[in-house]
C-alpha cells in the first residue's frame, strides 16, 4: 500500500504527461496489485488523459477503473469521469446513464460538505444541458453553486462559473432576463477577481450575446466591443470565441443602423 501511495502522490505534483507515463510504468511493474488497488491507479491514470483532452485513453481507463473499484466514493468520482469522457465522443446517452448513476453514487458516498461533490455535480450538469434537459441542469448548477459558495465564497470563481453556466441554460429555456442577470453576476465577479484576463473577456462575450439575442442592440455593441479589446489587452486576437462575438456585434451594428434609417 505505501508503494501506491507513493506513486500516486507523486503522480499528482508532476505535469499530467510525465504522470500519465509514471502511473502507465507502475500498473506494468507491479501486476500483484489488489483489484482496487489497480482500479484507483487506472482511475488516476484517466484523469491525467483526459486533462490532455485524450478522451479515448480515458476512456479505456476509466471503464477499466469502474469495473475494478469497490463500490465507494472512488468508484462515484470514476463513474463522474467517465460521463464526462462520454460526452466529450459524442456519447450523449452513455453520458446521461453513467452520469445518473454517478450522482445517486456521489449522494450515497460523499458527505454534504465534501470537496469533491461540488465539481462533480457542475460536470454532470452538461449532459442534462446538451440533452436539453434544462430543469435538471440547473437543478445540478445551483446545487454546485451552493455549496462552491459555502466553501469558497460567494465571489469565488467556480461560482462565477456556475452563474454563466446558469445564464447559458436561461437562455435556452426563454428566460432572457434571468439569463441576462445571471451574465452580468458572473462578469461581476470576475472583473474583481481577475481584472483584464480572458476568462473576463469570455463573461463580457456571453453577457453581450444575451443582450443581443433580446433585441437590447446598443448596449450589446458596446459589452461585445468590450469583451473584443480585453481579448487583445492579454494578448488574443484571434479565436473560435473571439471571431463569434465579432459576429455577433456585426449583426449588433446592423441592426442598429436599421434602427436608425
Amino acid at each position: 500500500m505505501e508503494h501506491l501511495r507513493a506513486a500516486l502522490d507523486a503522480a499528482r505534483n508532476l505535469p499530467d504527461a510525465q504522470a500519465e507515463r509514471l502511473l502507465c510504468h507502475f500498473l506494468e511493474e507491479h501486476g500483484d496489485l489488489l483489484p482496487d488497488e489497480k482500479g484507483r491507479v487506472c482511475h488516476a491514470l484517466a484523469l491525467c488523459q483526459l486533462r490532455q483532452e485524450k478522451h479515448a485513453e480515458a476512456r479505456e481507463s476509466l471503464e477499466k477503473a469502474v469495473r475494478l473499484l469497490e463500490k465507494d466514493a472512488e468508484l462515484a468520482l470514476a463513474l463522474t469521469a467517465l460521463a464526462r469522457v462520454h460526452l466529450a465522443c459524442g456519447e450523449l446517452q452513455k453520458s446521461l446513464d453513467t452520469g445518473r448513476k454517478a450522482h445517486r453514487m456521489l449522494h450515497e458516498y460523499l458527505s454534504p460538505d465534501d470537496a469533491r461533490l461540488a465539481p462533480s455535480l457542475f460536470s454532470l450538469s452538461f449532459a442534462e444541458y446538451e440533452a436539453r434537459n434544462l430543469d435538471r441542469a440547473e437543478e445540478l448548477c445551483l446545487e454546485a453553486k451552493a455549496l462552491w459558495e459555502r466553501q469558497r465564497g460567494q465571489e469565488s470563481l467556480e461560482v462565477s462559473t456556475c452563474l454563466n453556466n446558469l445564464g447559458r441554460i436561461y437562455e435556452e429555456a426563454g428566460r432572457e432576463e434571468e439569463g441576462i442577470a445571471h451574465h452580468r453576476s458572473a462578469l461581476a465577479i470576475r472583473r474583481k477577481v481577475l481584472g483584464d484576463h480572458p476568462e473576463t473577456a469570455f463573461s463580457m462575450g456571453n453577457l453581450g450575446t444575451a443582450l443581443a439575442a433580446a433585441g437590447k442592440w446598443q448596449e450589446a455593441a458596446a459589452v461585445l466591443e468590450e469583451a473584443i479589446a480585453c481579448y487583445a489587452r492579454c494578448g488574443h486576437a484571434e479565436g473560435r470565441d473571439i471571431e463569434g462575438y465579432r459576429r455577433n456585434l456585426n449583426v449588433c451594428r446592423k441592426a442598429l443602423a436599421e434602427t436608425r434609417a
